[in-house]
């Protein structure tokens, strides 16, 4: 047989390029708000999008869409629960005006400190049992707790007290979470709700005087550039859950169900090692920008018994038998 020319090999492999791929089964579009690359959140979505694409052979297509391409949270929540948007991660503090029992993640000073006793307890017991119970009755398939840390106070005065941000009049810039500001309020401060996206340009402006989110956030945001002081309040957890809508989901075979369903849990398993690894080279770079105040386990008592009518109003909220079961395996992880 006669070899082919180069010019016939280049005109077959042109005409394969331009073959059509085939599309896959399913599309999930996962939309959150972060745009920042190397938080690890972030990655831990494009790590999301990587696996499932490749576990499930092609079938899922991930279409991730970052910095609030969707719209901001609760635009992103109201298309997931209406399937416009198949995945949407969410702080807890935000997407329990949809779902109330997740107001109980923002118990103040009572998850455990102990990353390893923390992830067992919001993904692996009876409470997050609870959590799944709760999500489903809303429609919404849960994927699991990502740790975004422990939220910290940022300012331009020293604070070791409540007296001391009650003294200054702080404005401490909140979400809009009747929660967190009934928090703030009863450590002397006046809570200020202002969009994520313009915490910047309000403590540049004075419009705010300090503002609360974890390491993380406080260094993707560079917020150290507009603050003197962070003060390590721990004061909530901040819990980024991953919430997908369940028509979805249960549309899924059972095969690809249990293959998302891995990539989720491998994923957050990745995402609470990446988040431990990260947590002292965040406070390092920290360092490098602002004053940081550890508060004694005495001043830290202060703001724990300033904040104890919060439970009440989380009870009313995400009703007892959640926050019963919270309360009991805390007590049982410690």
């Amino acid at each position: 047989m006669k070899p082919l020319s180069k010019l016939a090999l280049g005109v077959a492999a042109l005409a394969l390029s331009v073959l059509p791929v085939q599309a896959a089964d399913y599309t999930m579009i996962l939309a959150h708000s972060l745009s920042d690359p190397q938080h690890p959140i972030y990655q831990t979505f494009e790590k999301i999008k990587t696996d499932l694409e490749a576990k499930s052979g092609g079938r899922i297509e991930v279409q991730h869409l970052p910095g609030s391409a969707m719209g901001g949270d609760r635009e992103a929540m109201e298309s997931m629960m209406l399937g416009d948007v198949q995945f949407s991660p969410q702080s807890t503090s935000a997407a329990f005006q949809f779902v109330p029992e997740l107001a109980v993640f923002d118990m103040p000073y009572t998850l455990p400190s102990d990353p390893a006793k923390l992830e067992k307890l919001v993904n692996d017991s009876a409470f997050a049992g609870k959590v799944k119970e709760a999500l489903d009755r809303k429609g919404v398939h849960f994927g699991g707790i990502l740790n975004a840390g422990f939220r910290n106070l940022t300012t331009n005065v020293e604070v070791h007290s409540p007296d001391d941000i009650a003294k200054n009049s702080l404005r401490i810039r909140v979400q809009e979470n009747p929660i967190h500001i009934a928090l703030w309020r009863a450590l002397g401060a006046a809570p200020t709700p202002v969009a994520f996206p313009e915490i910047y340009g309000a403590l540049q402006q004075g419009v705010v005087d300090g503002q609360e989110n974890p390491y993380g956030h406080i260094l993707s945001q560079r917020f150290y550039e507009v603050q003197k002081y962070v003060v390590n309040t721990r004061h909530i957890f901040l819990a980024n859950i991953n919430l997908i809508n369940k028509d979805w989901f249960d549309s899924l075979p059972a095969d690809l169900q249990a293959t998302v369903d891995e990539v989720l849990r491998e994923t957050t398993a990745y995402q609470w090692q990446l988040q431990a690894s990260l947590e002292a080279k965040q406070r390092e770079e920290l360092a490098k920008h602002l004053t940081i105040i550890d508060l004694t386990p005495e001043q830290l008592a202060a703001f724990q018994a300033k904040t104890t009518d919060v439970e009440k109003l989380i009870r009313e909220r995400a009703g007892d038998e959640i926050v019963d079961a919270l309360l009991a395996d805390v007590k049982a992880a410690n």
